[in-house]
């Protein structure tokens, strides 16, 4: 009986991704005899898949090698430094970018101010530094994704923004892609920073995660079903833009204002030491926004709440008021977890880079259905959390 060409295609696909992840994780060049008994095809098959593989630039032969006389085995290692992805964090101060290679390990990072430039431009000038500073070439590059605060379109375009209300409209994606030369994808930094905690984050290992980060501003975003949870009109989550919404009494447009300190930071390093006026202002600060928090759980019910609020210690300060707070406003006596953000300062960034893998992995690998690798982007052992 004939195979379909369909079925026919997705089982080529298949075999392909599953000699192509078993190379890329082995991260040293392997046997033919190796890859079949690992990935459990047949020796003839392996070849078929490795011979298309080579065509597209995905694996080269390796040195032969040998075990003993005779004929040495042909081995053959994956490509990675074949193809470059970047996430770009714009803010209204400046950039983060990451540079990854296609396993996903990181090549560079950088960060640098906007000093004048308009968005496009800032985005452009990072990539290129952290391309310069990598020693990368940007004729490689395959993909960028961006990060904006602010509702970002389906077509990537700025529908709303109290941080950069001058790119509100502005074709983002398309004016980068024209000047990169790549694939190009743009959505809200908070919601990126949520998916990359949940895909390898503190939210790790949950399906639905709620992502709170305390800032500036306070921020929500919520990952259902491992994908960012954008609604009908991508504004889910978007609590700020409820008209006279206000967290706590004395915020002034979004903005938090504290009193015992000039920061949250500041209010947050002076409870952690101990003092007695910034966990009082802390307590009350919980007790303020945990009714909208308790809402919000009670109507996703999420895994895992991952709080952000500046470093390590800072969060862990706030995390336990808050969780109190909360569970003071529910009636039953199932809730999440309150837990610390793994991913520090870099989870919009790094979820910028691995939404572009995301979205145009097809188009990066050349192969269907290869699997992004936020594995890699998100432990590196060279990336510093703050």
């Amino acid at each position: 009986m004939e195979t379909a060409p369909g079925t026919a295609h997705a089982e080529r696909s298949a075999n392909q991704v599953a000699c192509l992840r078993f190379l890329a994780d082995a991260g040293v060049a392997q046997t033919v005899g190796v890859i079949s008994a690992e990935t459990g095809l047949s020796r003839p098959t392996v070849h078929a898949v490795l011979d298309d593989l080579v065509a597209a630039g995905l694996v080269e032969p390796s040195n032969a090698a040998s075990a003993g006389p005779g004929r040495p085995a042909r081995s053959f290692r994956f490509v990675r430094e074949a193809g470059v992805v970047a996430g770009v964090d714009i803010g209204p101060r400046g950039a983060r970018v990451v540079l990854c290679d296609l396993a996903g390990h990181r090549l560079g990072y950088a960060e640098l101010g906007r000093e004048g430039r308009s968005v496009d431009e800032t985005t452009v000038a990072a990539v290129e530094a952290v391309a310069k500073e990598a020693g990368a070439d940007l004729a490689s590059l395959r993909a960028v994704g961006v990060a904006l605060p602010g509702v970002v379109e389906e077509s990537g375009r700025l529908r709303a923004s109290l941080v950069l209300p001058e790119v509100v409209g502005q074709p983002i994606a398309e004016t980068v892609a024209e000047q990169l030369g790549c694939l190009v994808t743009v959505d809200n930094d908070i919601k990126l920073a949520a998916l990359a905690e949940q895909r390898g984050g503190a939210g790790r290992g949950h399906s639905d995660v709620l992502y709170l980060q305390v800032g500036n501003r306070l921020s929500l975003s919520i990952v259902l079903d491992e994908e960012i949870r954008q609604g009908s009109h991508r504004i889910a989550g978007e609590l700020g833009s409820q008209r006279g919404m206000r967290w706590t009494r004395n915020a002034q447009r979004g903005q938090l204002v504290w009193t015992s300190r000039p920061t949250g930071e500041a209010v947050l390093q002076a409870a952690a030491a101990g003092d007695a006026e910034a966990k009082a202002e802390i307590k009350d600060f919980c007790a303020q926004i945990a009714g909208r928090i308790a809402t919000v759980v009670l109507v996703v019910d999420p895994d895992v709440v991952v709080v952000r609020c500046g470093g390590a210690a800072e969060t862990t300060t706030l995390l336990r008021p808050l969780e109190a707070a909360v569970a003071k406003e529910l009636v039953v006596p199932e809730r999440p977890p309150f837990v610390a953000a793994a991913l520090g300062r870099e989870a919009a960034v790094l979820g910028a880079a691995g939404h572009a893998f995301d979205r145009f992995g097809s188009a990066i690998y050349g192969v269907q259905n290869y699997p992004s690798p936020w594995n890699k982007l998100t432990h590196d052992d060279e990336r510093n959390y703050q």
